[in-house]
């Protein structure tokens, strides 16, 4: 269980470091596992694996894309049910794939949408936006200030300044 997952990591890691083309049986074998042995999403193994995960997710073909969001989803799963330092370091650590996960919501087919919505949703992050023009900027007392209104998922719209 846990050696094989550390084992399939080093391999994932390897490939990625020497920039092999990524081998989706890895990805797949892991994600196997995680399915079938839902233990092992709290096991120090599966944090390890995440940053691997992410960089497949970053370089490697549709098909080893698609495994990573499959295993991350089923990690994210986890999070509410295992112990929050656990959980807490998990979505720590797969925040780094925010950055990827956003570009695969512009590029990926849209069977990619829910797995890479549902993760940018969950994932502890920052916001920036960046107000590129501003036409009809409120005159306050001389100055101009902008406003902002924004809507994040499903909870109330925020106004900002």
């Amino acid at each position: 269980g846990v050696l094989t997952v550390i084992l399939l990591a080093a391999a994932l890691g390897k490939e990625l470091l020497s920039r092999e083309t990524i081998n989706v049986e890895i990805l797949r074998a892991i994600n196997m596992i995680f399915t079938n042995f839902s233990k092992l999403h709290i096991s120090e193994a599966a944090t390890l694996c995440i940053p691997h995960l992410i960089g497949a997710l970053k370089a490697g073909p549709e098909a080893a894309q698609e495994s990573v969001l499959d295993t991350l989803c089923l990690l994210k799963q986890s999070w509410s049910t295992m112990p929050i330092d656990i959980a807490k370091a998990q979505a720590i650590i797969a925040s780094e794939a925010i950055p990827v996960l956003q570009m695969l919501m512009k590029t990926c087919p849209p069977s990619f949408h829910d797995r890479a919505d549902s993760l940018l949703h969950c994932l502890p992050g920052c916001l920036t936006v960046t107000i590129k023009r501003g036409n009809n900027l409120k005159l306050t007392m001389g100055s101009t200030n902008a406003f902002c209104r924004l809507t994040i998922g499903n909870g109330p719209p925020r106004q900002t300044k």
